[in-house]
């Protein structure tokens, strides 16, 4: 089976344009995500986490996504935690 991350695997299945949208990641955009992101046209990508700051691939991507004028910012929030419940109430 062939796995691919959730932001690719999200712009691979839109059923609509994507230019001028914007994109919420847990991590920050690989650096092969983020040539994705460029030519789907998204302008703005809210991650939670910068955790691989220091890595050459998050270094790569942040220098693609400033070249493709592609707005990156850390999505500021006080929640520890998200409930998710997969049960519908009735």
């Amino acid at each position: 089976p062939y796995v691919v991350h959730a932001e690719l695997n999200a712009i691979l299945n839109a059923s609509t344009s994507l230019k001028g949208c914007r994109i919420y990641t847990s991590l920050f955009p690989c650096n092969e995500c983020c040539k994705a992101i460029i030519q789907s046209g998204i302008r703005e990508v809210i991650y939670l986490s910068d955790k691989y700051a220091g890595t050459d691939s998050t270094k790569a991507s942040k220098r693609m996504l400033a070249s493709a004028n592609v707005t990156c910012r850390r999505m500021e929030t006080e929640l520890t935690e998200v409930p998710v419940c997969f049960t519908a109430e009735e």
